[in-house]
C-alpha cells in the first residue's frame, strides 16, 4: 500500500508563480518550428520596400539661406531710424517676431509673388503641363503654381542663429532651384518695399501734421496775446496780483473774526438777561445781572411798597381805603420797574444788532476778496493752460520736424533688416526615396509581422509540447515519452500489443525507459501497484497502461493489468475478449478470483477486464469488498497496473489512488493543455495521492522540445518518429520481423474487413425477413 505522507521528491515551483513566467525554451521551439514564417515575412517586407522604391518618383532638394536681423542698419548713427520700429530686445518679442516671419514666408502671398518671377516653362513643369511652355501662364495657373509652391517648401530655423533655411523639393532639380531662391527673394523684396512704402506714407503723414502744427502753434501764441489784453495783466503780473490779494484777504479775515467775538459776547449778554427775566420783581435776578441804578432804586421802592401792603392787609380790611391805595402804589412802582427792564433790553439788542451787521459787512467785503482770488486763480490755470498748449505744441513740432527729416533720409538709404546668405543650388542626386532605407522599413516591417505572428501562435498553443511544461504544470517527475506509433500501425488489430510484437522497436525502448523510471522512484519501497490515469480522454492511457503491463511482464515480475475503467472499458479489446466476468462481479462476490482472472498470450500477464457494467462505479470502489480484493491481488501478483477513467471527468482515480503505491498522469502530446493538466494534479493532490509522475503520450519528435541523445533519424522517421539502436545499428532479423509483422497486419486487416462485409450481407438478409414478415 502506498504512503500518503510521503513527501514528493520533485520540488518545483506553484503552477500559479510558474504560469506568470516567460517560458524561454517554449519560445525557442516555436522559433524553431516557425522560422520560416519569419523569414517569409522578412523577404515579403524587403521585397515590398525595394518595389515601393521603384515605383516611386525621385524627388530632388535645394535650400537656400536668409538671415533675417533684429536692428535695422544704422549706417548716419544711432539717431537716424527707419519709420519702422525696430524689434524690442525683450526675447519673448523678437522671438513672436521671428515665428511670424516664418509664417510669412510659407503664405500664399510669398507663394503667388515667387510664381510670378519664374519662367513660364517652370511654371508649367510644376503643374505637370509641359506641352504649355511655349505661352505665359494665365492668372489661374498662377494661382495654381502657387499653391504646389506652398506646399513644396518648407521652412526652418536654424538653431542659436538668426539664419533661415528654405527648403523645396520637386521632381525637377531645377523647378527645386529656381523656386527656393524665387521665395527668398520675393520675401526679401516684399519686405523691402513694405518699409519703402511705410516710410512713403509715414513722410507723407509727417508733412501734413508738421503744417497742422505750425498753424496751431500760431493760434496758441496769439491766444495768449488775447487773453493778456482781455484781462488786463499786460502791467502787472498774475503773480504780483496774487501777492496783493492774499494780503487783503488775510486782514479781513483777522477783521471778521474780531466782530464774530464781539457780536457773540452781545448775544451772550442779551441771552442771559432774558433767561433772568420773570415776571416777579421781586425774583427777578436781571437788574441784579446788568448793574442799573434806576433798576435797582425801583426794585427798592417795589419791595418796601409790597412789604407795607401785606402788613396793611393783616392790620386792615382787604376794602379798606389805605389798602387800596397802598395796591396803586405797588402797581405803578411795578409798572414802572417793568418800563426800565424793557428799556435796557432793547439797548442791549440794539447794541447786538449792530455788531452783528458789522460783522456781516465785514464777511461780505471778505468773500469778495475770496471770490477775486478764486477769478483770479481762474485766469492762471486758463493762462497755464494756453501757455502748455503752446510748449507742447512747439515741442511736438520741433519732434515732427526733426522725424520728417529722418524718415527723408532713411527713404534715401533703403535699408532692409533681411538679406541672403546663400542662393540654392542645382541638385544633382534626389534625396528621396532612399533604396536602403526602403529596405530597411521593409525588412523590418517583415520581422514585426513574423513575431508579431509567432507571439500569436505562442498565446493561442497552450497544449504541452516540453518535458518542462509537463513538470511545471503537474509538479511530479517526468517519467519518459512515448513516441507516435508508425501510421500504418495505428488501426491494426495488434496496435495496443506493438511493443509485445516488435520488442526491440523504439516504443518498446521508450516503455521500459518508462518501467525503469517507475521503479526507482520509490528505492526503499517496491512498487507493486500502479494506477494509469490522465487529464482528458483519447490520452491513450489505456494503450499505454497495456505497454507497461506487458513490458513489467516480460521483465519476469508477475503482473496483472486490471481494467478499472468500469465506464468504457476497453483493455478486453486488446486481447480480442469478450468476458461476461470481471472486477465488478468479483467485488460483488458473483464469481470467484479465478473465474475472474483470465491468462493472456503474453507470458507473466494476467488480465482482470471489467466485467458487467455497474450503474455506480463510484460505490463499488469505495465498498469493503473492493479493499478485500485489492488486497488479494496485493498478494499474489507482483505489479498490479490499473487502468481508470480520466482524472478531469469521474472520481475513480481518485479513489482508487488512494489504496495504490503511486499514480501515473498521461498527457497528450499537443492535445492536453496546461490548464488540463494543472487541475489534474489538483484534484489528485487534494486527497494525498502519490503522483509518481507523468508521462508524455503520441510524441512527435520533430515537434518535441528537447532532442534524445539515443536517437538517430533512420527508415522509421518516416512514420513520425525515430529509429532506436545501440551503436546506431539495426538488426536485419529485425528488419525481417518489421516486414512480417507488417504484412502480417495487413492480412488481418483485409480478413476484418471481409468479416465486416459478410456481417453487413448478413443483417441485409436479416432485415429483409423480418419486413417480408
Amino acid at each position: 500500500m502506498q504512503d500518503n505522507n510521503q513527501q514528493n521528491p520533485f520540488d518545483l515551483q506553484g503552477s500559479q508563480s510558474s504560469e506568470s513566467q516567460v517560458d524561454w525554451q517554449r519560445i525557442i521551439h516555436i522559433d524553431r518550428r516557425y522560422f520560416w514564417i519569419m523569414l517569409i515575412t522578412s523577404g515579403v517586407g524587403v521585397a515590398l520596400g525595394f518595389l515601393i522604391n521603384k515605383r516611386q518618383t525621385p524627388i530632388y532638394r535645394t535650400q537656400s539661406q536668409i538671415i533675417i536681423s533684429s536692428q535695422l542698419p544704422s549706417y548716419l548713427g544711432s539717431q537716424i531710424k527707419s519709420n519702422i520700429s525696430s524689434i524690442s530686445g525683450d526675447y519673448w518679442y523678437e522671438k513672436r517676431y521671428l515665428e511670424t516671419q516664418y509664417e510669412v514666408l510659407k503664405s500664399r502671398k510669398i507663394s503667388y509673388l515667387a510664381a510670378q518671377r519664374l519662367e513660364p516653362e517652370l511654371i508649367f513643369k510644376i503643374l505637370n503641363k509641359p506641352e504649355f511652355a511655349h505661352r505665359n501662364p494665365s492668372e489661374k495657373e498662377l494661382k495654381q503654381a502657387a499653391m504646389f509652391i506652398k506646399q513644396a517648401i518648407s521652412v526652418a530655423p536654424l538653431a542659436e542663429s538668426r539664419i533661415v533655411k528654405i527648403a523645396t523639393v520637386s521632381p525637377h532639380p531645377k523647378v527645386a532651384q529656381e523656386v527656393s531662391n524665387a521665395i527668398a527673394n520675393a520675401y526679401i523684396d516684399i519686405n523691402l518695399e513694405k518699409r519703402l512704402q511705410s516710410t512713403r506714407k509715414a513722410s507723407t503723414w509727417l508733412n501734413t501734421q508738421l503744417t497742422k502744427l505750425r498753424g496751431k502753434l500760431d493760434k496758441s501764441e496769439q491766444d495768449i496775446y488775447d487773453f493778456k489784453v482781455n484781462n488786463k495783466i499786460m502791467d502787472v503780473s498774475l503773480e504780483q496780483r496774487k501777492n496783493l490779494l492774499a494780503s487783503i484777504i488775510a486782514s479781513r479775515t483777522r477783521e471778521v473774526e474780531s466782530l464774530e467775538s464781539n457780536a457773540r459776547e452781545k448775544r451772550i449778554l442779551l441771552h442771559r438777561f432774558r433767561t433772568l427775566r420773570t415776571k416777579n420783581p421781586l425774583e427777578d435776578a436781571a437788574g441784579e445781572f446788568v448793574k442799573n441804578e434806576t433798576i435797582s432804586e425801583l426794585r427798592k421802592l417795589y419791595f418796601d411798597a409790597v412789604t407795607k401792603l401785606k402788613s396793611m392787609k393783616v392790620e386792615y380790611l382787604e376794602q379798606h381805603p389805605d389798602v387800596i391805595q397802598q395796591e396803586s402804589v405797588v402797581n405803578a412802582t411795578k409798572n414802572q420797574l417793568d418800563l426800565e427792564y424793557k428799556i435796557m433790553e432793547k439797548s442791549i439788542s440794539t447794541r447786538y444788532q449792530s455788531t452783528q451787521d458789522n460783522m456781516t459787512e465785514a464777511q461780505k467785503n471778505l468773500q469778495n476778496a475770496r471770490e477775486e482770488a478764486l477769478v483770479l486763480g481762474k485766469l492762471e490755470i486758463d493762462y497755464n493752460k494756453l501757455l502748455r498748449e503752446r510748449n507742447e505744441t512747439a515741442k511736438l513740432y520741433e519732434l515732427v520736424l526733426a522725424r520728417l527729416k529722418e524718415t527723408g533720409l532713411a527713404e534715401e538709404l533703403k535699408t532692409n533688416n533681411i538679406r541672403m546668405l546663400d542662393a540654392a543650388t542645382l541638385p544633382k542626386v534626389p534625396f528621396k526615396p532612399v533604396l536602403l532605407l526602403n529596405l530597411i522599413f521593409g525588412l523590418a516591417l517583415g520581422l514585426f509581422s513574423g513575431t508579431a505572428l509567432m507571439v500569436l501562435l505562442y498565446y493561442l498553443d497552450n497544449t504541452l509540447k516540453s518535458q518542462e511544461e509537463l513538470e511545471r504544470y503537474l509538479q511530479a517527475p517526468f517519467l519518459g515519452h512515448v513516441s507516435l506509433l508508425p501510421h500504418h500501425k495505428l488501426n491494426s488489430p495488434e496496435y495496443d500489443l506493438y511493443i509485445y510484437r516488435h520488442p526491440r522497436s523504439p516504443i518498446a525502448e521508450a516503455i521500459r525507459s518508462i518501467r525503469t523510471n517507475i521503479l526507482f522512484m520509490s528505492p526503499d519501497k517496491t512498487v507493486k501497484s500502479l494506477l494509469f490515469t490522465s487529464a482528458s480522454p483519447l490520452d491513450g492511457k489505456t494503450t499505454l497502461s497495456t505497454y507497461v503491463a506487458i513490458s513489467m511482464a516480460m521483465g519476469g515480475d508477475k503482473t496483472l493489468l486490471v481494467d478499472a475503467d468500469m465506464r468504457k472499458p476497453r483493455i478486453h479489446k486488446i486481447f480480442q475478449l469478450n468476458p461476461t466476468k470481471g472486477l465488478s462481479s468479483l467485488i460483488v462476490q458473483k464469481t470467484s478470483m479465478e473465474e475472474s482472472i483470465i491468462s493472456t498470450e503474453v507470458e507473466n500477464l494476467d488480465l482482470l477486464p471489467c466485467g458487467p457494467i455497474p450503474p455506480n462505479p463510484s460505490e463499488l470502489q469505495q465498498s469493503k469488498n473492493f479493499d478485500l480484493v485489492y488486497e488479494q491481488l496485493y498478494e499474489k501478483y507482483d505489479r498490479i497496473i490499473f487502468d481508470s477513467p480520466p482524472v478531469g471527468l469521474v472520481t475513480d482515480p481518485s479513489i482508487i489512488g488512494q489504496k495504490t503505491d503511486g499514480v501515473v498522469l498521461v498527457a497528450r502530446f499537443g492535445k492536453t493543455t496546461r490548464h488540463m493538466l494543472k487541475n489534474a494534479h489538483h484534484t489528485l493532490a487534494r486527497v494525498k495521492v502519490n503522483i509518481m509522475g507523468g508521462v508524455m503520450n503520441y510524441v512527435d519528435n520533430k515537434r518535441w522540445g528537447s532532442k534524445n541523445y539515443y536517437y538517430r533519424k533512420g527508415k522509421y522517421s518516416q512514420y513520425g518518429y525515430q529509429a532506436y539502436a545501440y551503436g546506431n545499428y539495426i538488426s536485419d532479423e529485425e528488419k525481417e520481423k518489421d516486414q512480417k509483422s507488417e504484412k502480417k497486419d495487413k492480412q488481418a486487416k483485409d480478413k476484418q474487413e471481409k468479416d465486416k462485409q459478410k456481417q453487413a450481407k448478413q443483417e441485409k438478409k436479416d432485415k429483409s425477413k423480418k419486413d417480408n414478415k
